[in-house]
């Protein structure tokens, strides 16, 4: 901005520009999200629909629109910008194997993240990386040379790095996956699901959405991104599943 503005404007020139990028994520982010996730509005299951709006009432938030995605069908996605609407994405291959116990369980853990207002801190925190990272994700999926791809993992390391020491703390983790285990009957499928997402292959690793959506879901996708799990400490599954037993 310095160099586009001179050296005396552009500071207040970055600064506008970047409290204006930060207004429309927060009035817009979700929507982003799904455009990125390729989402299409759920119309042809009343049942899940009304369950969606029971677990709601027991939450005691607003209803939250939910779609599907054929896009990244192996988990399930929540979203919300500051002033937005919340949203639920449902991966198609989640719908069509789990059990329906199994969908709920991850839908209730979805809704108390929405309550919690950490979906919004999510969404935000997600579309700046996209933005301050965007030359990396773009090359990363125009490349299909491995070592390629690779080496630019590196440049995104910064990136994971933060978000893991935003939102994998495991005190935090476990502390969460226990209020979900509170609800009636949904512990055991809560982490049966989580079990069964943590072992489907990862969608569109290389993506810019698949990057994007990284972390608006409970557990990851099983990945070939050698790079974020063992250079970055996740809480696993197994920790999780037995605090929760």
């Amino acid at each position: 901005m310095g160099l586009l503005f001179n050296l005396h404007w552009g500071l207040f020139f970055g600064l506008g520009i970047a409290l204006l990028t930060f207004i429309i994520l927060s009035y817009w982010g979700e929507k982003l999200i799904l455009i990125f996730a390729k989402a299409r509005y759920v119309t042809d299951d009343e049942i899940l629909i009304n369950q969606v709006k029971n677990f709601c009432c027991h939450c005691e938030i607003a209803d939250v629109k939910i779609y599907w995605s054929n896009v990244f069908v192996n988990n399930l996605y929540y979203t919300n910008s500051y002033f937005g609407k919340p949203a639920l994405i449902i991966g198609k291959n989640i719908y069509n194997t789990f059990t329906r116990n199994e969908l709920n369980s991850l839908i209730y853990a979805s809704l108390l993240k929405l309550k919690s207002n950490e979906a919004k801190h999510r969404t935000v925190a997600s579309l700046i990386f996209l933005i301050l990272y965007s030359p990396v994700y773009l090359l990363r999926s125009a490349v299909h040379n491995k070592f390629t791809v690779d080496v630019l993992n590196i440049f995104l390391y910064p990136a994971y790095f933060l978000k893991s020491k935003l939102y994998e703390k495991e005190k935090s983790v476990l502390s969460f996956d226990q209020e979900v285990g509170k609800f009636e009957g949904l512990r055991k499928d809560y982490i049966s699901a989580l079990f069964k997402v943590n072992h489907l292959p990862v969608c569109s690793e290389t993506s810019i959405g698949g990057l994007l959506m990284n972390e608006l879901n409970h557990v990851k996708n099983q990945t070939d991104d050698v790079l974020k799990y063992l250079l970055i400490d996740h809480v696993s599954v197994e920790t999780r599943v037995k605090a929760l037993k």
